[in-house]
């Protein structure tokens, strides 16, 4: 253990100290201990009797899921080298960055049932329009995913816009807690510039929004909603941020659906709160026919054990003998099929580690025929050095990855930072 952690100490005491900074060090959004006491009780409660909560805390609860002790991490972390994928990476193996199409964005809302129109703004962030709606999933601007500014890790692709370029967001959707995700300094920036948005946050997340959980909008709804897996919330387009007038009939439900992964910013409050997928339908007249978009956050599909070894962790063939996350069958069945999806891709490496947590590319196309998509967008890549696989690594594998499954490289693909992708919805009508 003493040899382990001299060879190691950088990396560990790098990890630690941010973790350790993460609970002394506050932000505007950060409550009181006695207040994340409460919310956690709070939570216990609400999710007592459901297969996803033990009493204490919230689990995965498939055979999928395998839970990583103290050494499986410090090994993990001593043997990634995350500070090569950014020396190693040429400019072609970045994902390139254009200019949005601002054009395209603002004229949507006039059209609104006729597409949706999504938006890569880097990592898992993403500005999808549904009728008429906008709505920004796991917004980060920051230049580090960290509890602080100094340390942790770096953007090495910069974002393409200013948060102040986008237009008014009517829903900004969290997946989970991680600081890749739920960034403080992007949402206190959402927050202010329109008091009228709204934060839809898996269950246990809304208390970490401090005095803005406690907001109501200029509508008198909550700005702040918590849901567990398979509650749903519903915006009124009447109501939309976006929209200078509108029709009463038109809405936009938000579904929270399970999906792999865990929680926490301290060393103390590992899977306090929920993660989750997003599920949003465009409705008209209460029938669901304009368009559904999944979001998977961050997610794992499978564990890939450590005596798999290089040689299989990406084999189709071995891939297909481990159990894997029931969740997305089930999304699909109930909810699919989805006219977009969008699904992570990247930080899968080591796979022995990461692949409860994180999709592979392999698995991201599974997840794909799994929830019925009709087109799906790869993310969670190119942005941030999570895990030390090369940077044009998962768009790479991702395209080989379709064509052993049969599909073509046109059904699931990645976009350049900016770029917007556009999908008719007028077979819905």
């Amino acid at each position: 253990m003493l040899r382990f952690f001299t060879k190691h100490r950088k990396p560990i005491i790098v990890a630690c100290s941010i973790s350790a900074a993460s609970l002394l060090l506050t932000n505007n959004f950060a409550p009181p201990i006695t207040a994340m006491a409460q919310q956690h009780e709070e939570s216990n409660k609400r999710s007592s009797n459901k297969d996803h909560h033990d009493g204490s805390k919230f689990r995965n609860p498939w055979s999928s899921a395998t839970e990583h002790g103290l050494m499986d991490t410090f090994k993990a972390i001593g043997g990634m080298q995350t500070s090569r994928v950014v020396k190693e990476a040429r400019p072609e193996d970045l994902p390139e960055k254009v200019n949005i199409d601002w054009d395209l964005l603002r004229n949507n809302t006039t059209d609104k049932e006729e597409k949706i129109v999504v938006t890569w703004l880097g990592h898992a962030c993403a500005l999808v329009q549904i009728n008429g709606f906008n709505v920004l999933f796991d917004p980060i601007f920051s230049c580090r995913c960290s509890p602080v500014q100094f340390a942790g890790p770096k953007r090495y692709t910069s974002v393409p816009c200013e948060l102040d370029d986008l237009p008014k967001i009517d829903a900004v959707v969290i997946s989970h807690n991680h600081y890749d995700h739920l960034d403080s300094e992007t949402i206190q920036s959402l927050a202010k510039k329109n008091p009228n948005t709204r934060f839809f946050v898996p269950l246990g997340n809304k208390e970490w929004f401090g005095q803005i959980s406690n907001e109501k909008d200029g509508f008198g709804n909550d700005r702040v909603v918590e849901l567990d897996w398979w509650e749903s919330s519903t915006l009124d387009l009447s109501q939309s941020t976006s929209m200078t007038a509108s029709s009463s009939n038109d809405q936009l439900k938000l579904i929270c659906t399970p999906c792999q992964h865990f929680s926490g910013r301290t060393l103390w409050d590992r899977n306090k709160t929920l993660w989750a997928s997003w599920c949003v339908e465009g409705i008209h007249d209460g029938v669901s026919n304009r368009g559904k978009v999944f979001f998977g956050g961050d997610t794992g599909y499978r564990s890939v054990p450590i005596t798999a070894g290089k040689e299989n962790e990406h084999d189709e063939e071995y891939l297909q003998t481990l159990p894997h996350c029931p969740a997305f069958k089930d999304i699909g069945d109930e909810i699919g099929p989805f006219d977009i999806s969008l699904i992570p891709i990247g930080a899968y490496s080591p796979r022995w580690f990461m692949s409860t947590i994180h999709c592979s590319p392999e698995d991201a196309v599974r997840v794909h025929e799994d929830v019925k998509s009709k087109h799906s967008i790869g993310i969670h890549w190119g942005t941030f050095a999570l895990t030390d696989e090369p940077a044009h690594d998962p768009p790479k594998r991702l395209k080989l990855a379709l064509e052993k499954r049969g599909h073509s490289i046109n059904d699931f693909n990645v976009l350049k930072l900016g770029e917007s992708y556009v999908s008719s919805t007028k077979n819905n009508l």
